[in-house]
């Protein structure tokens, strides 16, 4: 995992690992980025995240969440939840996958504010990570990883719903 400052604190469990994410979702002003090597579905299907993703995504003018998912094969039937909000909120869900041999932006999943809040996220089954809040500066450089990874990315018309 990569360094933690004194500011980040370990959390642990299902429920620290989503109030955290709900956390990012609710300091986040207008962009909140995920990257995640694979979605863990025992995560991103509790309706708790898939009511906040949905509450950001359209509590305010303009709001993204930029999903960049490295594998994604298997991404509707084991994160239906999260595929069925990408689906009807399109424009403010957005998922990408990394093109085959370019680089990730990370190790480990992270989420990402706009504000610098930031979940580095364990990844691997483990429900856990580290979470630094908004103020701390480390956003910056992640950000800049995921923006480079995220337009190198390719969309993923197949998740569409059919018909629109």
């Amino acid at each position: 995992m990569e360094n933690t400052t004194p500011s980040a604190h370990r959390i642990d469990g299902l429920d620290a690992v989503i109030t955290a994410i709900i956390d990012v979702l609710r300091s986040s002003v207008r962009r909140t980025c995920l990257f995640a090597p694979q979605l863990e579905s025992r995560l991103w299907n509790q309706p708790a995240i898939i009511n906040g993703l949905r509450t950001f995504a359209i509590s305010g003018r303009e709001r993204e969440l930029r999903i960049l998912v490295a594998e994604a094969a298997d991404l509707q039937r084991d994160c239906g939840a999260l595929v069925a909000l990408h689906q009807r909120l399109p424009s403010a869900l957005q998922l990408r996958q990394p093109l085959e041999g370019d680089g990730w932006p990370a190790q480990h999943p992270f989420l990402l504010g706009d504000d610098g809040s930031i979940l580095r996220l364990d990844g691997a089954g483990r429900l856990g990570g580290d979470f630094t809040p908004a103020g701390f500066g480390q956003g910056r450089v992640v950000q800049s990883r995921f923006d480079a990874a995220w337009e190198r990315a390719r969309p993923m018309p197949e998740l569409r719903a059919l018909g629109i």
